[in-house]
């Protein structure tokens, strides 16, 4: 058994990612999110965690978070911007990573709701540094 945690991401389209961060209209959103509620999780745009944390961070002491100019510079960023509004990552609670069997629950419920084409990617990621991009230690 391996110490990993894991996490659930989504790619979507421009119009459901518009509704998912809006008014929550379409019928795919409204079963994305109760998916979501019925896993005891909650649904954020990759996008807003990024914004969240740099105003956290501007609101307190800047070097303190050691990620912020990197993740300042990503939202500042328009291509990037366009790419972060449309994914998003499954929380379990305040969770951003959790036990691979909740994720891989929560994983095939979204996964089947993918059929409309409007859900552009379903992944499960583990916190293996590894396996993931890693942010630059220092902004050139």
């Amino acid at each position: 058994m391996s110490d990993w945690l894991y996490q659930v991401r989504m790619r979507v389209s421009q119009r459901l990612a518009d509704d998912l961060r809006g008014v929550q209209a379409l019928d795919l959103s409204k079963e994305i999110i109760n998916t979501t509620y019925d896993h005891g999780a909650r649904l954020v745009c990759v996008f807003d965690g990024f914004r969240d944390y740099c105003l956290e961070a501007e609101a307190n002491d800047i070097k303190e978070y050691h990620l912020y100019e990197w993740t300042k510079t990503t939202i500042e960023n328009p291509e990037k911007k366009k790419k972060h509004l449309k994914a998003f990552s499954f929380y379990k609670g305040d969770d951003q990573v959790y036990e691979k069997a909740f994720a891989v629950s929560l994983e095939a419920k979204i996964r089947a709701l993918a059929w409309t084409g409007e859900i552009e990617e379903v992944s499960l990621i583990d916190s293996n540094p590894a396996n993931n991009p890693q942010p630059p230690a220092k902004l050139t």
